[in-house]
């Protein structure tokens, strides 16, 4: 993929941006991917926007083995000290 960072996009009255194509596949995220969006540099006046995984509820740590409990998630290692 050539390099994509500077792919000028306008921002809708919404504040949606249109990530380009290109991006999305070489960071394989697809609909329904969830990201997170900070300010990169303030006087840049840059954002970051990075692929979000979830937490566990209890000791906070990320993980791709979370389990899936009422409103939240459990990591393996807390869930074997509540069992």
């Amino acid at each position: 993929m050539k390099d994509q960072g500077a792919v000028p996009r306008s921002m809708d009255e919404l504040g949606r941006v249109v990530i380009p194509k290109g991006i999305r596949e070489a960071l394989g995220w697809g609909e329904g991917t969830k990201l997170e969006i900070a300010i990169g540099d303030i006087t840049a006046r840059s954002v970051v926007a990075r692929e979000a995984w979830a937490h566990c509820s209890l000791c906070r740590a990320q993980s791709e083995d979370l389990l899936a409990v009422e409103k939240g998630y459990v990591c393996p290692s807390c869930a074997a000290k509540i069992m």
